[in-house]
């Protein structure tokens, strides 16, 4: 089963998005999944506890697009687990993915492609 849903980004970031998903001839889906693992192995420059949701900083309005997302029911959890982890918008989360590890993906996309990227992962935060 498959969950549909939408995140908004700015039209520079979702370009190249979608120049990656026809470089590396895999779905948009599967880049941004990519992208978002990468990022949660990163998690100790994310985390920030006992704040509000961040979101990306204001633009023209012309400048965002709505970029629909077909994710696997484990993959949604994933994005949602790092939204509450992190204290950001899953759309600022991958923006801030695709601006860090876009190209360090594609190389990954290309040498092995992973379809079970979110089995067995845990997020966790120890405060001292």
């Amino acid at each position: 089963m498959f969950i549909d849903t939408t995140i908004f980004i700015n039209a520079a970031l979702m370009q190249r998005i979608l120049s990656a998903a026809l470089v590396s001839g895999r779905s948009r889906n599967l880049v941004i999944s990519s992208l978002m693992q990468r990022l949660a192995d990163d998690q100790e420059k994310l985390v920030k506890s006992w704040s509000r949701v961040r979101s990306q900083q204001r633009a023209k309005i012309n400048s965002w697009r709505r970029l629909h997302v077909c994710l696997r029911q484990d993959e949604y959890e994933f994005f949602l687990d790092m939204r509450k982890a992190f204290k950001c918008s899953v759309s600022l989360l991958v923006a801030y993915a695709i601006e860090l590890y876009l190209d360090e993906i594609l190389e990954k996309i290309r040498k092995d492609p992973d379809n079970y990227r979110y089995k067995n992962y845990i997020v966790s935060q120890m405060l001292i």
